[in-house]
């Protein structure tokens, strides 16, 4: 099983807590980020001997064609291997479904969550841990300097997993 899904990083990221003056309204400043963010494509694996953590992290907008070419690259074992995606225009794309076929017959299935419910794909509350605690500063000068942290915060995420204990899936009774 593998859950697929997109997160989007701005120059300036959120601010998670801060303080003011009592009385006083807290101003943050608003950078806009037209054209400066980064956008990651992540899979994450986290059962069975291939576990896995995979991005990609593109300084453009994602594109059905990257689905399809993160799906052929999903490592996978022996067996069905079954995507939780949720839906995402580009996962519903003309270029998708034409390919659902193909994977199919590769093994690969398509599963769509229902809508507004990304609490049931995983991958979700890693973006959430990498945006904010492993991003080790708020905000960035340059689209490389972010894309160089957001790819070591992914580093350092998939490590952390790598580091846990194998969880199995067993057969439902």
């Amino acid at each position: 099983m593998a859950y697929l899904d997109e997160c989007g990083f701005s120059p300036s990221q959120s601010v998670n807590y801060s303080w003011a003056v009592r009385g006083a309204r807290k101003v943050i400043p608003y950078e806009n980020p037209e054209g400066r963010r980064v956008n990651a494509l992540g899979v994450l694996v986290p059962f069975g001997e291939r576990r896995s953590l995979w991005w990609d992290a593109v300084g453009r907008t994602i594109r059905s064609e990257d689905v399809l070419a993160v799906l052929d690259a999903i490592p996978r074992g022996e067996g069905e291997l079954v995507v939780v995606l949720d839906n995402a225009g580009i996962h519903h794309s003309r270029l998708v479904h034409e390919a659902e076929t193909r994977f199919a017959e590769q093994g690969i299935h398509l599963y769509y969550l229902p809508s507004y419910s990304p609490e049931l794909n995983l991958i979700e509350s890693y973006f959430g841990v990498i945006k904010s605690t492993e991003l080790p500063e708020r905000t960035y000068t340059s689209i490389d300097s972010l894309r160089a942290a957001v790819n070591q915060a992914f580093y350092r995420t998939e490590a952390r997993l790598l580091a846990q204990p194998q969880q199995h899936l067993w057969p439902a009774a």
